[in-house]
């Protein structure tokens, strides 16, 4: 439904989509692979705090990276978290909807909380390389913003970066929108927005790695993701006691080859059968004439060449 609605609205008003890698122009991505479950209803912090890593309490976090983890500590999804001052949004990626959505609800219980999936009647465009938007009769800089509400048109921009933001609304105000941007900006689809997020080390959880990762592996302390200062929550007892006492014995890359990597792909020393590694996100397209991914690979051999086949043929670069 939700590519549906963007295919419609890009047909309608005639915008075309390039499929080259990003460049530094002024860009937007009409996003389809991800989600969003809005949380509403007078406990809602507190229910959210419970469940996951970061600490909604800090004031400055009105957008945060954060993740919910089963009791094992292991990663059911991570989030970009909007606190847009009467809800929530959870923007996460879409193949894990369902999964997550009826889970948070067995928490519920008794809480005042409501979580709606309004992936069908709201929509995200990707921004980066803007520094101000036109919207309505107002142009908004983009400066200094973290998150700003301009008739129920979310502004927010991506944690850890400089120049990246998501626009927030219903169908019909985003369609307003981009017959408004269409002639300033040049448009590119999802797979390029997700190849930033490679480049810049962002991972995703996605059905294939659910509950197969500790945040740490995934570097989502480093991403400031988890908060090891806040009370208690899902999994916290497995994840501070890592942080605090053990070594982590896998851990996240961005990886270079010459062929694409495909997500669940293993990665192998040389001359080797014995899995070391596992592709977590991978892009589309190449960006300087070679393909980026996401790789999770046991520390201890990152010292060692890696190949993604068992024949040694093909070669894979650390970043």
């Amino acid at each position: 439904m939700e590519n549906d609605t963007w295919k419609l609205i890009l047909k309608n008003l005639a915008v075309p989509i390039k499929k080259s890698a990003s460049n530094d122009s002024p860009l937007a991505y009409p996003l389809t692979s991800f989600a969003i479950l809005k949380v509403t209803g007078d406990d809602r912090y507190l229910f959210l705090q419970n469940q996951f890593t970061n600490d909604l309490e800090n004031e400055k976090k009105i957008v945060q990276l954060s993740a919910w983890c089963n009791p094992k500590g292991k990663i059911i999804t991570n989030f970009i978290i909007i606190n847009t001052g009467e809800n929530y949004l959870l923007i996460f990626k879409k193949d894990i909807k369902d999964y997550v959505h009826k889970k948070l609800n067995m928490y519920i219980l008794r809480s005042k909380v409501k979580i709606d999936d309004i992936s069908s009647s709201y929509l995200l465009l990707g921004l980066s390389n803007i520094t101000q938007l036109k919207l309505d009769q107002t142009t908004v800089s983009l400066d200094n913003i973290i998150m700003k509400n301009i008739n129920e048109k979310f502004i927010a921009r991506l944690p850890n970066s400089s120049n990246r933001y998501l626009l927030v609304t219903d169908i019909k105000t985003m369609e307003d929108v981009m017959s408004k941007l269409k002639n300033t900006l040049e448009f590119q689809d999802d797979a390029n927005w997700e190849q930033l997020d490679i480049i810049s080390g962002i991972p995703w959880i996605n059905s294939e790695s659910k509950e197969k990762y500790l945040p740490q592996m995934i570097n989502l302390d480093k991403l400031k993701a988890v908060s090891f200062k806040k009370g208690c929550y899902t999994g916290q007892e497995v994840i501070a006691k890592l942080h605090y006492r053990g070594t982590v014995k896998r851990t996240m890359k961005i990886i270079s080859s010459e062929n694409k990597l495909y997500v669940g792909k293993n990665l192998y020393m040389e001359n080797s059968e014995k899995k070391v590694g596992e592709i977590l996100n991978s892009s589309s397209y190449k960006y300087d004439g070679i393909f980026f991914s996401l790789a999770v690979i046991e520390t201890d051999k990152l010292s060692n060449d890696l190949f993604s086949d068992t024949l040694s043929k093909e070669k894979v670069s650390i970043v």
